[in-house]
């Protein structure tokens, strides 16, 4: 069975992106520049969102359900940079280092969890519709 545009696009999302957050802590990129944790934080999200969607869930909502379909997968995002906001504070609060820059660092995040997620969603309803579109055109 042949990967889809969409299945490969997500693979490929998933690797630059593990990549890029190891090459952030080996170079220290969060240190040298204020916007990479941003950035890396919406794009992070925004890959590991469009993953879940496009492996996992692919053809669990069919076409006909987009706010849903949005909406569901923006949500699985934002639970993940949440959980991943929590990994920072344990990490913080059992080993030295300074990872959460403190209250606004965390809300930022957040957001930026949010817009990837929900950029995903978009992306991740848009490849939904195509195939869904496909199928019944065959």
């Amino acid at each position: 069975m042949a990967m889809s545009n969409g299945s490969a696009l997500a693979w490929t999302l998933a690797v630059v992106l593990i990549a890029l957050n190891i090459a952030g802590y080996v170079f220290d990129l969060y240190s040298a520049f204020w916007w990479f944790d941003r950035i890396v934080h919406a794009a992070t999200v925004f890959a590991l969102t469009f993953w879940f969607t496009e492996i996992v869930l692919r053809d669990a909502i069919r076409g006909g359900r987009d706010v849903l379909f949005v909406v569901l997968v923006s949500s699985v995002g934002i639970a993940a940079g949440a959980l991943w906001e929590v990994a920072e504070w344990a990490f913080d609060a059992f080993a030295p280092g300074d990872v959460i820059k403190g209250k606004n660092d965390t809300l930022i995040d957040v957001l930026m969890d949010t817009a990837g997620s929900v950029a995903a969603a978009l992306l991740a309803n848009w490849h939904r519709t195509r195939r869904v579109r496909r199928a019944a055109a065959v």
